[in-house]
């Protein structure tokens, strides 16, 4: 019924979506089958948003679909990572907005099942950091009701003409311990967080044309989780915000302008599916806020796409019989100064994602503000993980992947692909060779150490993040030729981890555990002895949610350094991004050869 196509892989298009068009697709709840459609359009990327929609009563998925404006938002969204959009239905026509909280078979639970069939990536990959809700009337209330179920999951809610949650579900949901804290499960109830304390973005649109079409305090119920206590401000004719002022409970990881709540009175706003509002919703609301992984509960951002609103360069070229993308950053410091030779900081995504989304994730764009170097974000190309773990499955659609191991068929040369990137940037730009710095997460974490062991005389220090050197089948970089061969000399390393990775990497190194194991080749790398300390437990510094480990050379210099971060996911952070700079890359230089612990 749906027209759709599966293309394959293209070195001349490797970012373009692989189905494209219009998927059916069903989840199981309380033993009974119910449907979804799903939108891909042509355009969208890796790792890009979706958008569940809920219509009124009396309008299924398929009514959704032909009439209303989002697939036609979708195509035309001029950002460069277009929107996925998921329509859903009220089962027999009309949904339950009188359902108590928690009930196991109902609408809810049914629209929880489509987020966990959507976060699956057997066709598309939506990030975790860009799932948002939105509903018109009845549909706009079950919205409401599936976010306080399970806010850290989505990155904001939208309703037009139908915000009525009963007073009940309200209570419950805000007096329940939220046990998902968006990649940190909190069963015991460790940080005694309750759902209606977790911050969501909503907006309210009242419609006194429609039935039950006024709220009746989920505005105020969202503007609590907020922690808001400010008067709105008008911001448009029809609008009045309410935007947090007090510092949010983790930052630099969240922004206190992403706790937003607004609420506004349109009649008739939700008729005709609310289309005449649907941009407004998408590009003025929703699109505007990300909830990232690392702090309990995520850590809301106001969403800033590279080019458009941060100015970086935007670079799409053949390399190596592969289209490449990469962003260059150039803060007005060295702007100002373009023949000073400026550090420069390479700083690689994970699997699935980005340099679009490493650049929003890690906001290393905010460090070289600070301190003046330049900043590149490299794209991997796609490829499939043999691995089966939380992060990635051997059945997953080829997203990008770094093919530092050349097991992709026909893949890219990475190592060719970062020397050629390194003299670009260095052609372009003023660069102090003897400052190059290497850091990534996860995936990116392994493509940040093969760099360090491959092409050791070029980078001054690296940070690996939430990654090991992996002694799996197929992933021990250190069989590498290149990696093998290496001249003998010390390369700086900082790694770290969370302590909700244990699958990837556990939080304490002891015994012969992957991340002792890392540390041991580190140490023997940077020619500490003995290679493996006798007792791990000793020289720990902690403060806050920090746990650090570091080894020194004879000077001073902490050449080998470890740091598993309190209840932190498999993820990473602006103030992570901070510590990297200010304590270990700005420290050490590289010249002839050599390590210069900069003090």
């Amino acid at each position: 019924m749906y027209h759709n196509i599966h293309r394959a892989v293209d070195p001349d298009a490797p970012l373009q979506p692989l189905y494209v068009g219009t998927f059916e697709h069903t989840v199981t709840v309380g033993g009974r089958q119910r449907r979804f459609l799903v939108y891909i359009p042509e355009g969208a990327r890796p790792s890009t948003a979706g958008v569940f929609v809920l219509p009124e009563n009396g309008k299924t998925a398929d009514d959704l679909w032909r009439e209303s404006g989002w697939r036609t938002l979708a195509d035309t969204d001029e950002t460069r990572e277009k929107l996925i959009v998921f329509f859903l239905e009220p089962e027999g026509g009309k949904w339950n907005t009188a359902e108590p909280y928690g009930k196991p078979d109902g609408d809810v639970a049914y629209i929880e099942a489509v987020y966990l069939a959507g976060a699956q990536r057997l066709q598309f990959c939506v990030h975790e950091s860009k799932f948002y809700l939105t509903g018109c009337r009845e549909g706009g209330v079950l919205a409401h009701m599936a976010a306080m179920f399970n806010p850290a999951v989505w990155a904001g809610v939208a309703s037009v003409g139908g915000a009525s949650v009963a007073p009940a579900y309200r209570k419950a949901a805000a007096d329940d311990y939220c046990t998902n804290l968006d990649g940190f499960i909190d069963e015991t109830h460790r940080l005694n967080l309750k759902k209606g304390e977790i911050p969501m973005p909503a907006w309210v649109i009242d419609d006194p044309d429609a039935p039950g079409g006024t709220d009746d305090g989920t505005a105020a119920y969202w503007r609590r989780s907020c922690g808001v206590t400010e008067a709105g401000r008008q911001t448009a004719p029809d609008t009045v915000t309410f935007v947090r002022t007090a510092e949010p409970p983790y930052a630099p990881n969240q922004e206190k302008e992403a706790f937003r709540v607004c609420v506004s009175t349109i009649a008739g706003a939700s008729s005709g599916y609310a289309n005449l509002l649907l941009r407004r919703i998408w590009k003025d609301f929703l699109y505007r806020q990300r909830r990232w992984m690392s702090g309990p509960g995520g850590d809301l951002r106001v969403t800033r796409d590279p080019v458009a609103d941060l100015g970086m360069e935007y670079h799409y070229e053949k390399i190596g019989g592969w289209m490449r993308e990469w962003y260059v950053y150039v803060p007005e410091s060295v702007k100002k100064a373009p023949e000073a030779p400026a550090p420069l900081v390479f700083a690689m995504h994970g699997y699935t994602c980005t340099g679009e989304i490493y650049a929003g994730n890690s906001e290393w764009h905010k460090v070289a503000d600070r301190y003046g170097f330049l900043l590149v974000h490299p794209t991997a190309t796609p490829g499939v993980l043999e691995a089966a773990n939380q992060a990635c499955d051997p059945e997953n659609v080829p997203l990008p992947a770094w093919n530092f191991m050349h097991t992709a068929p026909n893949g890219p040369d990475e190592l060719a692909f970062f020397r050629t990137l390194l003299d670009k940037v260095c052609a372009d730009h003023t660069v102090d060779r003897t400052r190059v710095y290497a850091t990534g997460h996860s995936h990116g974490s392994v493509m940040t150490q093969t760099l360090a062991l491959a092409l050791t005389n070029v980078f001054a220090a690296a940070a690996p993040c939430s990654g090991v050197l992996f002694r799996g089948a197929g992933m021990d970089i250190r069989a590498l030729p290149e990696i093998k061969g290496r001249r003998d000399c010390e390369i700086p390393i900082w790694m770290f981890g969370g302590e909700q990775e244990p699958w990837l990497l556990p939080a304490v190194p002891e015994g012969d555990n992957d991340t002792a194991d890392s540390l041991r080749i580190w140490r023997e790398a940077n020619h500490l002895s003995p290679a493996a300390p006798a007792d791990w437990t000793q020289g720990w510094t902690v403060h806050g949610r920090w746990h650090d480990l570091s080894y020194r050379r004879a000077d001073g210099a902490p050449m080998v350094n470890y740091t598993w971060v309190d209840y932190m996911p498999h993820a990473t952070m602006t103030e992570m991004s901070f510590r990297i700079w200010e304590e270990f890359f700005s420290k050490f230089a590289r010249a002839d050869g050599k390590i210069r612990y900069l003090k």
